[in-house]
């Protein structure tokens, strides 16, 4: 039995710092997350190499890097998801170093994604190819139903978010089901998610999320995402920490220290130690202060670089005596 699958978009991560979010003629919202036509993706990536600073390529996809995060830890986990049947797609798996492969299929053209990074501003441009083929068949319920916790993150076709939809229906109702909506499901609104959340027992939107789907803050939009189905919301607020809502509580986690670099994929290192925590069975707590910790730390590097490793468990644990 696995411990974690992973479901959603898988793209290669090009990491570009710039002066200012400005490339190509195109003004860039600082933490927005929007996809592109080839034209428009290839005419930003030639700016890009002309006049900024590539500074690294590496795998990414909310799921894979929550995946690829907790595989670095020794934990048992899988992906299902479509990659390009080209080198691009071949690089890709080789960054999911740890991760149960077996029902990745591939299809076309990779998914890209270019990470615009401007100080401590951050904005994506996706191109999502092969993610856009995202299908499901008897076999991948199965190995979903063999698993204890299954974690979903956004695609940008609507076909992606439907297979998703089925997924919940499907497989078995014993395990745990969690879901990153990301700003991408958030700005198709909460009828379009509502389905998943009925099914879901933890969802980690974050702040801007919460309110792009509630319309409010991020208590009272939590408790108002509770109702619908999910025993547990995590809203991640950046340096202002995280809070984690239940029927029963509010507790709010303290953003750790950290110099920043890129964060790019934070929420997703975040999301893999609550998850992480969940499975040691720890109390919510001190799930959400170990996904502090090491989101805190994978934002110091650029990429994958600062993802965690087998020894963060026990650092994290030694920090507590």
């Amino acid at each position: 039995m696995l411990d974690a699958v992973g479901i959603g978009a898988l793209n290669v991560d090009l990491i570009f710092s710039v002066p200012r979010l400005n490339i190509a003629g195109r003004d860039f919202t600082p933490g927005a997350e929007v996809f592109g036509t080839v034209e428009e993706f290839s005419s930003v990536l030639r700016e890009l190499r002309s006049k900024g600073k590539l500074m690294s390529k590496s795998g990414g996809g909310s799921a894979a890097n929550t995946m690829a995060a907790m595989a670095g830890m020794g934990i048992e986990v899988g992906m299902l998801g479509v990659v390009g049947s080209d080198e691009e797609g071949e690089f890709l798996l080789r960054e999911m170093t740890g991760v149960d492969l077996s029902r990745i299929r591939k299809s076309g053209g990779t998914g890209e994604c270019i990470s615009l990074v401007s100080k401590e501003d951050r904005s994506l441009l996706v191109l999502p190819n092969a993610n856009d083929h995202f299908v499901f068949d008897s076999e991948d319920v199965e190995y979903l139903n063999d698993s204890k916790i299954v974690h979903l993150t956004s695609f940008v076709g609507d076909s992606g978010l439907e297979a998703q939809k089925r997924i919940a229906k499907e497989i078995d109702g014993r395990f745990m089901l969690s879901l990153d909506p990301g700003v991408i499901y958030a700005r198709k609104g909460l009828r379009a998610v509502r389905q998943l959340l009925k099914r879901c027992d933890i969802i980690f939107p974050n702040e801007r999320e919460v309110e792009m789907l509630t319309g409010l803050d991020c208590v009272e939009g939590s408790r108002q995402l509770l109702e619908l189905g999910p025993e547990v919301v995590v809203c991640t607020m950046g340096g202002e920490g995280s809070m984690i809502v239940t029927d029963t509580q509010e507790t709010v986690i303290r953003a750790r220290p950290a110099k920043v670099v890129d964060k790019t994929g934070a929420g997703d290192v975040y999301a893999a130690g609550f998850l992480t925590g969940v499975l040691r069975n720890w109390p919510l707590r001190r799930c959400g202060d170990f996904a502090s910790f090491l989101a805190a730390r994978s934002i110091s590097s650029y990429g994958r670089g600062g993802y965690p490793d087998r020894r963060s468990v026990e650092r994290y644990l030694e920090e507590l005596r």
